[in-house]
């Protein structure tokens, strides 16, 4: 399977990058008094809910079970809690801050798993944690402690290798059922928020939410993380590592124009422009590349046999 680089593959992640923008404004501040390993089990156990029905063992072979379970654990499960233990170390600047690094991590996967090294990636994953530093930081005092750091950068990578390891096994099998595989990684990712959340003693907030909270919740869940985890990882399958490197900041400048535009908050609209300019040439870059050397063979590994159920 080769990646098509025309422009409406982006589409998927141009959707999602949007509904993450507008996340930020319609949650801000109305769950933060619940457990946050409570509120991560919640919102990847109802995106699990939704692929339910796509559940289908039969599909798959024991060894790819247990790889989707384990892409599930790191790439949502395990970036969601080392990500949310990161914020009583980090103030919120850093935490943007230290969050657009993760352009970088993708194109390190690639190489480990593609096994080829792009410079053209990792200027475009470059551009994209620059472009967000540009929009993001205010000249404040950078004050963080290690563990904050070490803990983000932890919810990074991981986040990171959950999306080029699946894009790797989806792109190597002609017959990948999506559908059926991101039901058995939601699996994954609900057992291993389960047991944070009951470690923690999150679970004693759960008389507290209210109706509203449940409606965010329940928005968090089958939109932001159900629907739109999938979309992302469907719509890596379609664009080069490169564009999907640097695609995962894209939410940074959309959340800024959704702020401005709904918020009324101010930003420097100069390096507004020059942020998305810098995205959108990159992106162009490294589709053009991916279009220009369309002949070179699919990425490859170990094909799958099929089990009996």
């Amino acid at each position: 399977m080769l990646v098509d680089p025309a422009p409406s593959t982006m589409l998927y992640l141009l959707i999602v990058s949007l509904i993450w923008s507008f996340s930020f404004v319609i949650i801000k501040g109305n769950l933060t008094a619940l457990d946050a390993n409570l509120v991560a089990f919640l919102r990847l156990f109802l995106a699990w809910l939704v692929f339910l029905p796509f559940f289908r063992i039969g599909k798959l072979t024991r060894g790819l079970f247990w790889r989707l379970l384990c892409i599930g654990a790191v790439q949502f499960g395990l970036m969601y809690s080392a990500y949310i233990s990161s914020f009583s170390y980090l103030p919120a600047y850093m935490l943007v801050l230290l969050t657009a690094t993760t352009p970088l991590y993708v194109v390190f996967f690639d190489l480990l798993l593609a096994r080829r090294n792009t410079p053209l990636f990792w200027g475009a994953a470059l551009a994209g944690v620059l472009g967000a530093w540009l929009l993001q930081y205010q000249g404040d005092p950078l004050e963080f402690s290690w563990k904050g750091v070490f803990l983000l950068q932890l919810s990074n990578l991981a986040f990171a290798a959950g999306q080029i390891y699946y894009r790797k096994l989806a792109l190597s099998s002609p017959h990948w059922d999506n559908r059926a595989c991101f039901s058995v990684i939601y699996l994954g990712a609900t057992l291993f928020t389960l047991i944070v959340s009951l470690c923690t003693g999150g679970w004693n907030d759960l008389p507290k939410i209210t109706v509203k909270q449940w409606m965010l919740l329940g928005y968090l869940g089958i939109i932001a993380s159900g629907l739109c985890f999938f979309m992302w990882n469907v719509g890596g399958t379609k664009v080069s590592a490169g564009s999907y490197a640097l695609l995962n900041n894209l939410k940074i400048p959309l959340g800024v124009i959704v702020s401005l535009l709904f918020l009324g908050e101010q930003c420097n609209h100069i390096l507004l422009a020059i942020t998305l300019g810098i995205f959108m040439i990159s992106v162009w870059l490294c589709e053009k590349s991916t279009a220009n050397n369309s002949h070179r063979k699919p990425e490859s590994c170990p094909k799958q046999k099929k089990m009996p159920a």
